[in-house]
């Protein structure tokens, strides 16, 4: 028999993590405004290479990291509601299960969720709540404990993504707009090279001064619009290193909507 819950804790949970997200992307744009990031060519005299190199990296504001705690600390006690709504007698040790395989699941599992309905057993364990299950479920509980006892590490930044689409076109055309034939072969069309974005071969994290972030051919001319992007990003050895802060949090936070809406359907 399904005991219904009251969610309304836990969907106040997560709208206030939404709105610290929505703090820390206001943040981060203004950071952004500053220019923190600088780059610039430089000539492998030996090579002839074209080597992009960091100039400048500047530290993200110290505001990042507890904004990032608030979001982490209200998303992992959204799904302790979530459980505490659904268990008819909820004791010291009912919570929502998040665990390292190396504990008994069974046992663990029954004392966090004793007593809770069939259908709300089964939604938990379709979560994989364990480390090597759901690797977002598993970096958001880690990184709250982390935040509960000393401030989340986050690094100037990590290299992000690269216009590859348009600085090959770039290094092939000597700009980024192609000129087409038509098809009467009269005219010619100007067309802007489509934005195609990729990582780094090489994740460099946290990036600094000095640091080369793209090598070129030999002899080739500077892309004076090349795009690059740049993330501040944690930096939490075996649990986020190098991974977006703010995509982190997304992920989180979208996981733990879909819990809440499943167990929503249980009400």
């Amino acid at each position: 028999m399904i005991v219904p819950g009251n969610i309304s804790g836990a969907t106040a949970k997560v709208e206030r993590a939404e709105k610290h997200i929505a703090e820390l992307e206001d943040e981060l744009i203004r950071f952004g405004h500053t220019n923190p990031y600088k780059f610039g060519p430089q000539r492998n005299p030996n090579t002839r290479e074209l080597l992009y190199r960091m100039i400048e990296v500047a530290d993200p504001p110290s505001s990042l990291a507890p904004i990032a705690g608030d979001v982490l600390q209200n998303l992992r006690s959204a799904l302790d509601h979530l459980i505490y709504a659904f268990v008819p007698s909820p004791g010291s040790f009912t919570a929502f299960p998040i665990f390292d395989p190396a504990k008994t699941e069974e046992s663990y599992l029954g004392k966090k969720i004793k007593g809770i309905c069939p259908e709300g057993r089964e939604i938990v364990e379709r979560c994989k709540p364990y480390k090597g299950g759901n690797p977002v479920l598993w970096r958001l509980h880690a990184l709250n404990l982390i935040d509960k006892h000393r401030k989340l590490t986050t690094v100037a930044a990590s290299l992000g993504l690269l216009n590859a689409n348009r600085h090959a076109a770039y290094l092939k055309h000597g700009s980024s707009s192609l000129l087409r034939r038509t098809a009467d072969g009269q005219h010619f069309v100007l067309r802007i090279a489509a934005d195609i974005y990729v990582a780094p071969q090489k994740r460099i994290c946290p990036l600094k001064a000095g640091d080369i972030i793209l090598v070129d051919p030999p002899d080739a001319e500077p892309d004076q619009d090349i795009d690059f992007t740049f993330h501040i990003a944690f930096s939490e050895p075996q649990i986020a290193e190098g991974e977006s802060v703010i995509e982190t949090l997304h992920q989180a936070r979208d996981l733990v909507a879909e819990i809440v809406a499943a167990f929503a359907k249980l009400s």
